[in-house]
């Protein structure tokens, strides 16, 4: 009598928890935010442009970086979607980013180097949140989903960031096809205005007009890149080839 009773409640009972189990799994994914991580060097090179799911994070300082006087130390977990956590975790993910030099310090977590590209001298890792400058360092940058993050190592901090680039193109063309695109400029304070001059990178175009305008011939698949001298290059957008 006693094993008809205990048997199907031990049974319910392991039920249970399997099935609050797997449940956390899917809210604990759901605390995950989409944003888009960018990671550029003053030379205009690209290390990474691509939406990385983000959340808390434990993250532990692997350098002292002597250019911003941090430290070596145990880990911190950082609560919420932060931009310290975006980079730590992307650098999980992607080869490209790694190694991922951070210290700590009195101030919070400091950025030395990102995927080989370590600040020097006077250099730093500029931070730059939805296309203007970030007021805050990257452990207090709180996050929402859709973001839009840029870590650029600038050469040098007695001078004022550069403005940055935008590209607007299609994401699919016909082989052979002319699409129009647009490149704008965004200042540090977020002001966005249409980029006379630009050149457009992956595709065969002329020079970007007064209004940001040109027209590129798409021979295959690609990506697309606005460059100019002096500002950060944009956005990186890929274009598929339609049947």
């Amino acid at each position: 009598m006693n094993n008809r009773i205990t048997s199907p409640a031990i049974g319910l009972l392991l039920g249970l928890i399997l099935l609050l189990g797997f449940a956390t799994q899917p809210a604990a994914a759901a605390s995950k935010i989409p944003v888009n991580l960018r990671v550029v060097t003053y030379s205009g090179k690209i290390i990474f442009d691509q939406t990385v799911r983000t959340g808390t994070a434990s993250i532990k300082p692997t350098s002292d970086c002597p250019t911003l006087g941090g430290r070596t130390g145990p880990a911190r977990t950082i609560t919420g979607a932060t931009g310290i956590g975006l980079l730590y975790q992307a650098s999980l993910q992607y080869k490209a980013l790694r190694p991922l030099k951070v210290s700590d310090s009195d101030f919070g977590f400091g950025i030395c180097g990102i995927g080989g590209s370590n600040a020097q001298g006077k250099q730093w890792w500029a931070l730059y949140n939805n296309y203007k400058s970030s007021m805050t360092g990257a452990e207090g940058l709180k996050l929402k989903r859709g973001d839009s993050v840029l870590f650029f190592l600038s050469k040098t901090y007695e001078q004022p960031n550069p403005n940055l680039l935008f590209l607007n193109a299609p994401t699919s063309a016909r082989k052979g096809a002319k699409v129009k695109v647009r490149v704008f400029e965004y200042d540090t304070a977020g002001k966005r205005s249409p980029v006379e001059g630009a050149k457009v990178s992956g595709a065969k175009g002329a020079l970007t007009d007064s209004k940001g305008y040109t027209t590129l011939t798409i021979t295959g698949k690609t990506n697309l890149v606005a460059r100019q001298a002096s500002l950060v290059p944009s956005n990186r957008v890929s274009v598929s080839i339609k049947k």
